[in-house]
């Protein structure tokens, strides 16, 4: 376990001034600097947060007996911080920030724990195509501005997938968890070849666990858990627990997911191209199955030339219809900046027009964000011989 980084002079002198070099940019377009707190309530992000980043979440008590954490990620408490200026979240705001994040890595025991991480939230916006654009033009400019000459974008939409498993008829138990595991491959393919009876049979125990009424079938499956000696893992609740077995009975017990349903979405989930050669693909592709998602997908490429009309050529940007992050909170445009000699993206961000709400907001709020990683910025610039 490596908890601090451990930076030399020079180190933290180049990561400072880009640091400051990224604020600024963030303040000529406007953005107000807020400092949310390092230890923050536990729930708000276990609750959030994607599989990933819950199981690497640096969780602990309070003094008086509450969890706490610390901040894995820094749009959560900005949200927070704009919810505390505007309760009622009825005035538009955009929000800076920069400062360490702690996310424990049991695969890279060597890589320090804390990270440096900046962004913007720009939260409640009356234009949501524009403020999309913005964001994502803006964190462009701060990694130029950083000194980074060169790198490749990414792009998503994860109200397009919404709106092809609405178009195809999903069950919505089916589709909430589709959409919430879609960036992960191997397990939605999975997923897709359980829902469609192509994964063995079905467990018995939880076929019959799935016809009860949702109460009876949680009190059935705390008290198989309880017997068989099953205890919480991690930050998970036996609640928690239960839940995913629950998913797992309503599987079993559902009727089976059409093959060619399941092919169609496979075949969308495999889009990754060229942004123009992309959107050829998806419109044939909703053609061909017979569904319509053209209102969505004409959103979207609107957004694009929004995108395109501030300069920035997305022949070279890849848009992947799997794309989505790792973070559960994000809802449609998303996108990660990456350079050739990384796996790792050095910035990303992000639409998320539901967190707000779930965080107390009394409205729905729309939002949209970014997150530049520091280290890892300053590695590929140094990489690039621009630091």
């Amino acid at each position: 376990m490596n908890i601090a980084p451990p930076y030399d002079a020079a180190t933290l002198a180049a990561l400072d001034q880009q640091t400051n070099a990224l604020l600024e940019v963030f303040a000529a377009s406007g953005a107000e600097r807020v400092e949310p707190a390092i230890v923050q309530p536990a729930d708000v992000f276990l609750d959030r947060l994607g599989e990933e980043l819950r199981r690497r979440t640096y969780v602990f008590a309070g003094t008086d007996g509450s969890e706490l954490c610390l901040r894995p990620d820094l749009t959560i408490p900005t949200c927070r911080a704009y919810l505390a200026r505007h309760p009622r979240a009825d005035q538009p705001d955009k929000l800076s920030y920069a400062g360490p994040v702690f996310r424990a890595d049991r695969r890279a025991p060597d890589a320090p724990d804390q990270t440096l991480q900046a962004g913007v939230e720009n939260i409640a916006a009356t234009n949501a195509a524009a403020a999309d654009v913005e964001t994502l033009v803006l964190t462009l400019d701060a990694l130029k501005r950083s000194g980074l000459a060169d790198c490749e974008i990414t792009l998503g939409d994860l109200s397009l997938f919404a709106a092809l498993l609405d178009a195809l008829n999903v069950p919505p138990h089916w589709a909430a968890r589709l959409k919430r595991n879609v960036w992960r491959p191997s397990f939605t393919a999975e997923l897709l070849r359980r829902l469609t009876g192509d994964a063995g049979p079905a467990n018995a125990f939880l076929s019959h666990i799935g016809t009860l009424s949702p109460d009876d079938a949680r009190a059935v499956l705390q008290d198989a858990l309880t017997l068989g000696g099953i205890e919480p893992l991690g930050t998970r609740t036996m609640e928690e627990i239960a839940a995913r077995f629950l998913e797992q009975a309503a599987d079993a017990s559902a009727a089976r997911l059409p093959r060619a349903t399941a092919s169609a979405i496979s075949a969308f989930l495999n889009v990754k191209a060229p942004v123009p050669q992309a959107m050829d693909a998806i419109r044939k592709l909703s053609r061909v199955g017979g569904v319509s998602i053209d209102t969505t997908l004409s959103a979207l490429e609107r957004r694009l030339s929004l995108i395109e009309r501030q300069g920035v050529d997305l022949s070279r940007a890849t848009f992947a219809a799997q794309f989505g992050r790792n973070m559960e909170f994000y809802t449609a445009f998303v996108f990660e900046f990456r350079t050739r000699d990384s796996d790792e993206p050095v910035a990303g961000g992000g639409r998320y027009d539901t967190l707000l709400q779930a965080l107390g907001a009394p409205r729905p709020t729309p939002a949209v964000g970014c997150a530049i990683f520091g280290e890892r910025l300053l590695a590929a610039r140094r990489a690039q011989g621009a630091a």
